[in-house]
């Protein structure tokens, strides 16, 4: 809480603020107190402490991709040691791109002590679908989800109103051949869905002579429909959905007929 504007000014308030004792021994000519005041030298006084407040605020008011808060902090003003109020405001997202990068990180350390109050989303990236490989024995696992925070020491979060969460893990895709195999037979394995912001898995294609990789699916932006990947559904009666989850990406790819 910042020191009054108008009216007395008396030093249990200084230490108040400071986060001191209230009774604690104070001298204008500290630094902590010349820090506070702005005035680094050169006559102070208790007018010099007008308004003054020992806590940074701030209030992220745009969507951050990858937010690194030490850094984005001090480009705000932060002295790097103050105690730190920042407040992510309502309908914006923090999120990252990338399952090994969380969509918030501390970034540093917090000398004066961190609050997040958080009305907006902070979200980590989903993971990718798993998939069959071409040889039709290799499978590629689904990615797990990447997280919403990194954290480099102790945090105070507020989250009455807002949402924070890591990225889903992506599904798993089909595998296996036939058993069975007389006529060359089509074959068709989907891959699985992407998480929120991952990529489909891709469909492995073709008959028991060899088959051939789709491409991904490409992952959605915010609030966005994830892509098909429409190179691995063109097989006679085959149908596609029209998209994959929101924020997420489609595996899905249809079968078509076939038999021994």
């Amino acid at each position: 809480m910042a020191l009054p504007t108008t009216g007395p000014i008396a030093l249990n308030q200084v230490n108040t603020e400071l986060g001191r004792a209230s009774n604690a021994a104070v001298a204008l000519g500290e630094p902590e107190v010349r820090s506070l005041a702005g005035v680094a030298n050169g006559a102070i006084g208790l007018g010099s402490l007008r308004g003054k407040s020992a806590q940074f605020t701030h209030t992220i008011t745009s969507h951050q991709l990858e937010l690194n808060l030490h850094i984005y902090l001090q480009e705000q003003g932060w002295d790097g040691t103050s105690k730190v109020e920042a407040t992510v405001a309502a309908g914006v997202y923090i999120w990252s791109d990338n399952t090994a990068i969380p969509a918030l990180d501390m970034g540093g350390a917090f000398p004066g002590g961190l609050t997040l109050v958080n009305r907006g989303i902070i979200m980590g990236k989903g993971g990718d679908g798993g998939y069959l490989q071409a040889n039709r024995s290799t499978y590629i696992a689904p990615e797990p989800g990447g997280p919403a925070f990194g954290l480099t020491g102790p945090i105070s979060v507020d989250n009455t109103n807002g949402y924070i969460g890591g990225g889903g893990g992506g599904g798993g895709g089909q595998t296996g051949t036939p058993g069975i195999i007389i006529f060359t037979t089509p074959l068709y394995a989907p891959g699985g869905g992407g998480a929120g912001g991952g990529r489909g898995g891709r469909a492995n294609r073709g008959d028991t002579n060899g088959t051939t990789l789709g491409s991904f699916g490409a992952g959605g932006a915010i609030s966005q429909f994830g892509a098909i990947a429409t190179d691995a559904n063109n097989f006679a009666g085959q149908t596609t959905a029209a998209h994959g989850g929101a924020g997420g990406a489609s595996g899905a790819v249809n079968y078509a007929g076939g038999g021994i």
